[in-house]
């Protein structure tokens, strides 16, 4: 089985799971028309359908059909429950296929005897098990909806589908790591500096590359974005105003202009970003100099763009994929893999979001200092009134951060909260290792 995406007429992106010969599942289908379509992103509906995958992998594995099974009265017992809880814990990896000379039985698998077998996380786990839980549930009520035991059936499903999620590690399913890798800002820094477009170092040949990937990392290190926002991004997204240059996140789910299948989709909501001058023109030059000579460039609007050479013509033009970004800040780390191991796009974000706090943490140095000046003046009712209109407050400090990450839960936020919390306590922790009495020493032993 595999899973396929397709692209209608209207920009809606449709994904579905082929069977063996080629066919969409008729079942999977069904759930995803009725179930998950109107409601859920594509590449969300993607994750259900490598979950259901999985489940079907089980199902052959043990020559099962519950479907079948469910529609002849017999519901997923106690152990076959237990099983398929399991068989989730592994990923895809641990389960190999017998050799079958020249022919290949799909159903013939078997769990690897390697001690060390792939498991998945436990958010991944747990986020597996609900969706099977949900497709098994549905589509088993579907099968026997019109049999006369139908009412006792529905019942039992539910018990089923109760069982199917009890019992498990008590955890939230979109429970964020407090993601702790502490990475000094000047490796951020430097690793900025390595992208610049005329760096010594900078690993890529090709010019159009090397001056796109540095707009690339400086609008990370600028805004935080996240790395499906920037590659979706477009050229009436750069602003107009020459006073405050912006870049704007906009939602176009299902966007019929980008050609692209599996079309990278804005996880939080649409925003304008602040950059600076000196990127927006970065921006022009790119699109104005190179990102034109392509093949494509005329095709569709998005601002980041695949660049071959050829003798020296550039052949190609297809907006780029997030694993392209994946693999340019991998070209990067290269240069010096110690120093950039934990650099990502996302650490981006967080960087963002730690000088975020620093700034405010400033602010609120500043408008303490000027309250303090206009109480040692007298001036109390001046100094209330500046207090209250400049002070910023925690709830005021997560609409700030809802407003640049574009979080739809201020919640969200406090995330940030937390690891700028963690910062602060190592730096007074290691202020406190200053003033130790006793301080370890090395000797030989």
């Amino acid at each position: 089985m595999q899973i396929s995406v397709r692209k209608f007429e209207s920009g809606e992106r449709y994904v579905f799971l082929l069977n063996d010969d080629g066919i969409p599942d008729f079942w999977v289908t069904h759930f995803v028309s009725t179930r998950l379509r109107m409601n859920k992103a594509w590449t969300s509906i993607e994750q259900y359908l490598k979950d259901i995958k999985h489940f079907k992998l089980w199902e052959a594995i043990n020559n099962r059909d519950l479907f079948g099974e469910i529609y002849q009265g017999k519901v997923p017992s106690r152990k076959d429950i237990s099983d398929i809880q399991e068989h989730c814990r592994y990923s895809s990896a641990a389960f190999g296929q017998r050799p079958l000379g020249k022919i290949s039985d799909m159903g013939k698998f078997y769990l690897s005897a390697v001690q060390d077998k792939p498991t998945v996380s436990m958010q991944h786990f747990l986020t597996r098990i609900a969706h099977i839980a949900e497709f098994l549930h549905f589509i088993g009520q579907e099968h026997i909806k019109h049999k006369p035991t139908a009412a006792k059936l529905f019942d039992e499903l539910d018990v089923m589908k109760k069982r199917l999620k009890s019992n498990l590690p008590k955890a939230r399913l979109k429970k964020r790591s407090l993601d702790i890798v502490n990475i000094p800002n000047d490796a951020f820094e430097d690793f900025v500096e390595v992208a610049k477009f005329n760096s010594e170092i900078n690993p890529f040949k090709n010019p159009a590359v090397r001056l796109r990937n540095y707009i690339i990392v400086q609008t990370f290190y600028e805004t935080g974005i996240r790395r499906s926002e920037l590659v979706a991004l477009q050229i009436s997204d750069i602003g107009s105003e020459i006073d405050s240059p912006t870049l704007t996140v906009q939602r176009r789910h299902d966007n019929k202009d980008d050609p692209r299948k599996r079309e990278p989709t804005a996880k939080t909501l649409g925003r304008s970003l602040p950059i600076s001058n000196e990127l927006r023109s970065l921006y022009y030059s790119y699109i104005k100099k190179y990102r034109i000579k392509t093949k494509m460039s005329k095709t569709h609007p998005c601002i980041f763009v695949s660049h071959q050479g050829r003798n020296g013509k550039y052949q190609t033009g297809e907006p780029i994929e997030v694993d392209t970004v994946n693999k340019l800040f991998n070209k990067i780390k290269s240069v010096n893999p110690e120093r950039f191991f934990f650099i990502s796009p996302h650490q981006f974000r967080h960087n963002t979001n730690d000088k975020l706090s620093e700034m405010i943490d400033k602010i609120r140095k500043e408008v303490a200092e000027e309250v303090k000046r206009l109480e040692s003046a007298g001036r109390l009712e001046e100094a209330k009134q500046y207090a209250n209109e400049n002070t910023i407050t925690e709830q005021r400090e997560l609409e700030i951060r809802a407003e640049l990450n574009g979080h739809v839960s201020l919640d969200s936020g406090r995330h940030y909260l937390k690891r700028t919390a963690l910062k602060q306590a190592n730096v007074i922790r290691r202020k406190m290792h200053e003033l130790l009495n006793h301080k370890a020493f090395s000797c030989e032993y």
